[in-house]
């Protein structure tokens, strides 16, 4: 089996929080507990938890846009917060990102070529002449025209932006792009089409996708591999299909359940009275049905269940 291109291990995250008076000791919030997992060329992976679950964090840190508490981020074996800053910023040619907003993370100011051009004139050694043949080129390669790069964001709709975001992510022509909700701000219609290019770009550029969502379907559109995360740890994972079609874990199971359907096949059973929190025990425990005096007692590993799968329970399975 081939080296992945990304690989986590061990990862921490803590963030400082401000004191309640001058004399009181600085508390911090544990945003990541212990993270690992592999990224392997041509076979996308995706993260999906609620919100506050600590998926951007885990994000950001993928990226080296934040340096961790604890732990490694090695891309291509190479421990990305070990290097120089002239040795990260021509690594990043191999990895990109894009980002939720397709508002906020286009500069108004400049044009669509400028933009989709920049981390070009960042990371590779071409001509401007060059640049702009490339940033053309991306752009096509997304459903725009060359005429949009003398235009400026704010011509385009919410779907064109984003593919402009794509486009510019693709530049590079990079080995992984990190997506951070990537269609959650878009209309219903326009996140097909999105989904639809990103699965394309994988399928025809190559490009493996480490996809950070909190939609299932979306996640389940387009990965092969899939985890699972709450309050800062993963909770289960396995291939993307085999997860959602019988999840092990019961926040998994919550999650599944509480995925839109135009015909639901009967209602839901109201959920279980919540529970003190344990301060040992699993995170999860307070929302559990099936939550056990072990559950409040003792935090459970991520254990193997066999075929690649894993579960952070002490009962996986129905």
């Amino acid at each position: 089996m081939s080296a992945p291109l990304l690989q986590i291990e061990g990862l921490v995250k803590h963030y400082p929080l401000a004191r309640s008076s001058w004399l009181a000791p600085r508390a911090s919030r544990r945003a990541l507990d212990g993270v690992d997992f592999a990224v392997r060329g041509g076979r996308s992976f995706g993260i999906v938890g609620e919100s506050g679950s600590g998926k951007s964090t885990l994000a950001r840190l993928a990226l080296a846009l934040e340096r961790p508490s604890a732990g490694a981020v090695r891309f291509l074996g190479r421990d990305l917060n070990a290097m120089s800053r002239r040795e990260l910023r021509a690594a990043r040619a191999d990895f990109q990102m894009i980002f939720q907003d397709p508002y906020g993370s286009l500069d108004p100011r400049h044009t669509i070529g400028r933009i989709v051009a920049e981390p070009l004139l960042r990371l590779a050694s071409l001509t401007r002449a060059e640049r702009e043949a490339r940033a053309i080129e991306e752009l096509e390669a997304v459903g725009l025209d060359a005429a949009a790069a003398a235009k400026y964001p704010h011509e385009f709709s919410g779907g064109q932006r984003q593919r402009i975001a794509i486009a510019r992510a693709l530049a590079t022509r990079p080995k992984l792009v990190v997506a951070d909700e990537p269609v959650s701000a878009l209309d219903v219609s326009i996140q097909a089409q999105t989904l639809n290019l990103m699965t394309q770009l994988q399928r025809e550029a190559g490009v493996t996708f480490l996809l950070i969502s909190h939609d299932l379907a979306v996640v389940g559109h387009l990965c092969d591999d899939l985890a699972v995360m709450f309050q800062g740890r993963f909770v289960e994972t396995g291939a993307c299909a085999e997860v959602l079609r019988a999840p092990a874990h019961p926040y998994t199971r919550e999650l599944v359940a509480a995925a839109p359907v135009l015909m639901p096949a009967a209602p839901r059973a109201a959920p279980p009275p919540p529970r003190p929190e344990a301060t040992g025990g699993c995170a999860y425990a307070a929302r559990c049905a099936r939550a056990q005096d072990l559950c409040l007692q003792v935090a459970p590993p991520l254990r193997a269940l066999g075929e690649g799968r894993a579960a952070a329970c002490h009962f996986p399975g129905a």
